[in-house]
């Protein structure tokens, strides 16, 4: 059941975090979670993977939307600081036909938006370098 304020969404989220970080597979290096109101706010924040590889998230939230993501960006950089993904929202130049996409480094291609879930599994089934 979707969230239906924000501070349920943050916990959501913060229970993937303490998930993937109790689980060893990850350090959370910061977390930024600011409450605009009880249904919107902005979380943010780099997870560390064991092999030195970074995710930086960030989602701006209102939960009285269908879609609460109104902006999201999961950018995946191996130890190197070097691009593997990133999935985001924003507008694209050139335009795309749909807002979501995901970056790779061969270029960018029209992707449903995942959550942040479906991020970590993603990198964990093996997107580590």
């Amino acid at each position: 059941m979707p969230a239906t304020n924000f501070p349920e969404y943050a916990r959501e989220i913060q229970d993937v975090l303490d998930a993937i970080v109790a689980a060893g597979e990850a350090t959370l290096v910061n977390i930024q979670i600011d409450r605009r109101s009880s249904l919107r706010g902005f979380i943010a924040g780099l997870l560390q993977f064991n092999d030195a590889s970074e995710l930086h998230f960030r989602e701006f939230v209102d939960t009285t939307l269908p879609e609460p993501r109104v902006t999201y960006a999961y950018h995946y950089q191996d130890a190197n600081k070097d691009l593997i993904f990133r999935y985001d929202n924003a507008t694209h130049r050139p335009l795309l036909p749909q807002a979501e996409h995901k970056h790779t480094p061969t270029g960018v291609e029209v992707s449903p938006a995942p959550t942040l879930a479906q991020v970590v599994d993603e990198i964990l089934r093996g997107t580590q370098p």
